[in-house]
């Protein structure tokens, strides 16, 4: 599997996990926040990757869109992903740094399940390898 997607996939698994934490302290919406934005920029680096296009080395949503965009690559939550890239991006840096970062629990919702959807296209990007059966001797 690909470094991107493994990547991805541990932020998702740990924004879930974390997730649980919230209600705890706010450190804990701080890092599902980040997790999450880190799940969708990866996953999403690597469906630029898997048209076969360089990704933008940023952290701007927007950027690997556009880049799939222009080569002509649908994805079906693509207005979604436009939606929220702004907060994505807000939430890259300023959960980590940002004193007064607070994030709302329905943004938090809303991209939870759009992550899952973004991990999950990009896992189905991955062919699986068909192999002969093989006969009994």
């Amino acid at each position: 599997m690909s470094r991107l997607l493994s990547r991805a996939k541990a932020n998702y698994l740990m924004a879930e996990y974390i997730y649980t934490k919230v209600g705890e302290d706010d450190v804990y919406m701080d890092s599902c926040c980040y997790s999450l934005s880190q799940t969708i920029e990866l996953a999403l680096k690597f469906i630029v990757e898997m048209t076969g296009n360089n990704y933008a080395e940023n952290h701007d949503i927007r950027a690997n869109l556009n880049i799939l965009q222009r080569a002509s690559f649908e994805l079906p939550f693509e207005a979604e992903l436009r939606d929220k890239a702004k907060l994505l991006y807000e939430w890259e840096a300023e959960s980590r740094y940002k004193e007064s970062f607070v994030a709302a629990y329905a943004d938090v919702d809303e991209v939870r399940v759009l992550a899952k959807k973004v991990l999950d296209f990009a896992e189905g990007l991955i062919a699986p390898i068909e192999v002969e059966p093989v006969e009994d001797m």
